[in-house]
């Protein structure tokens, strides 16, 4: 149904504008996913096959909670208005949660790129030979990033346990 329909309110139509924002997102994080992956292929092609690459987490990241991440929530968040009403917070909910994972996945994508270089500078190496305090710091700032995923996933669990399921007309 199209937002002016009857039986589609305003809350439901805003969870479905997030829900296409999610699916956008989840689209465009499927080609950085696909383009992280060439720092892993590179690693191995060049004769980095007996030790761990360090772009390897970033691709599977990107690519995991990034696409198939954003596309789930975003038919999750399509599938809902079909269910039921959603809470009269729902859109905000989802809102925060769009905005949490996506600084949660560029983030983990700058510290793989960008913060690896940059404390590779200070400790050239440190990834495999490794300097115990700085791979903790590159890790530590990966994890801050994961947790603000896990965050964003606590609002989504909120909205889908806000909706009250509605028998629909014609068996919907």
């Amino acid at each position: 149904m199209r937002g002016g329909s009857p039986g589609i309110n305003l809350k439901e139509s805003s969870v479905n504008r997030i829900s296409l924002r999610f699916v956008k997102w989840g689209t465009g994080l499927l080609a950085l996913g696909l383009l992280t992956g060439y720092g892993p292929l590179g690693h191995y092609l060049h004769g980095g096959v007996k030790v761990r690459c360090p772009w390897a987490p970033v691709h599977a990241h990107v690519a995991v909670l990034g696409w198939l991440g954003f596309t789930v929530f975003g038919l999750v968040y399509r599938a809902l208005p079909s269910w039921g009403t959603p809470g009269p917070s729902a859109a905000k909910l989802a809102t925060g949660h769009l905005w949490l994972s996506i600084i949660s996945i560029l983030g983990v994508w700058l510290n793989g790129t960008m913060g690896y270089r940059l404390i590779d500078r200070f400790s050239p190496g440190f990834y495999y030979r490794p300097d115990p305090d700085k791979l903790r710091l590159w890790l530590s700032i990966d994890g801050m990033f994961l947790t603000v995923f896990a965050a964003g996933c606590i609002l989504f669990m909120l909205v889908v346990f806000s909706v009250k399921y509605e028998a629909r007309e014609g068996g919907g």
